[in-house]
């Protein structure tokens, strides 16, 4: 690096697992798009899959939000005709493959990683390779709500259960800066009254997902989602702008972090050439 450049600091995003919530994302997204802070890792859970992948993918947050606006639960899934779930997920996965265009993670423009559960033993999935439609699928598997996926072997289920916001993976995919994006939030002011519902809140109470994240991740964005319930569809537009609100509240923090990372950088650079040359000068 040239004396005086400034250097390439990568922005990891980590978008967490919340159903419907995970509208929020795509407001964070378009925040930090317009700021010129665009992440160049980014890794995902359940929903945080989903529009990480879409992202990924090349699709900018508002064809992504226009996109989420025409979901509705009857165009995704219908009762389950198997013991496995109460919904088959069929449509789902056509849906995916044509928001996604049939892509593979070598496909996508920016390193994507999808999280899920390995039913047989409880241990996170993190997924790199092969299809990224089925990915996606298996790291929304919400247990007993949507079938397993069985991918490479492997009986994969709602990433949720052990990593909701994968922040610890996109400092592994090489993020210089993590931002983890918690949509789990408590439970909605309108309790669940289904064992649908009860299943898909339940799927979000990871313990530890807190501490982890603190550990994790260099900054938490925690939209606040929890006016409107996991399922509600009509209510994408309101978890957006609170995605949108948290991303613009940490705009100043997140550029500070990002200036503080070159700087070390460039400190970090400085030091190899004093190292390089007294190694060379040795007999």
């Amino acid at each position: 690096m040239d004396v005086g450049e400034t250097p390439e600091i990568k922005i990891g995003l980590a978008l967490g697992g919340g159903s419907v919530r995970g509208a929020a994302h795509v407001g964070v997204l378009d925040v930090l798009d317009r700021a010129g802070l665009q992440p160049s890792v980014i890794t995902g859970t359940s929903a945080g899959a989903l529009v990480g992948a879409l992202y990924a993918a090349g699709q900018a947050p508002s064809e992504i939000l226009k996109l989420a606006q025409t979901l509705r639960w009857a165009r995704l899934v219908r009762p389950g005709r198997t013991r496995k779930a109460l919904f088959e997920t069929s449509k789902l996965g056509v849906f995916l493959e044509a928001a996604l265009g049939n892509a593979t993670f070598e496909d996508l423009k920016l390193p994507f990683a999808a999280v899920a559960c390995d039913l047989a033993t409880g241990e996170e999935v993190v997924m790199r390779e092969g299809s990224v439609a089925q990915a996606v699928m298996a790291s929304a598997a919400v247990p007993g709500v949507f079938p397993p996926v069985d991918r490479d072997g492997l009986m994969l289920v709602d990433g949720s259960l052990v990593n909701i916001v994968p922040a610890g993976v996109a400092r592994r995919l090489g993020a210089d800066i993590v931002v983890a994006v918690d949509v789990s939030g408590p439970l909605p002011r309108r309790p669940p009254a289904t064992i649908l519902h009860i299943m898909v809140a339940v799927s979000t109470l990871q313990p530890g997902g807190i501490h982890n994240l603190a550990k994790d991740a260099d900054l938490v964005l925690s939209p606040d989602v929890d006016g409107y319930a996991f399922w509600e569809l009509s209510r994408i537009p309101e978890f957006e702008e609170a995605g949108r609100a948290a991303a613009e509240e940490a705009l100043p923090l997140l550029r500070a972090l990002k200036g503080a990372a070159a700087a070390r950088k460039v400190w970090e650079l400085s030091r190899q050439p004093t190292a390089i040359q007294a190694s060379s000068s040795m007999p």
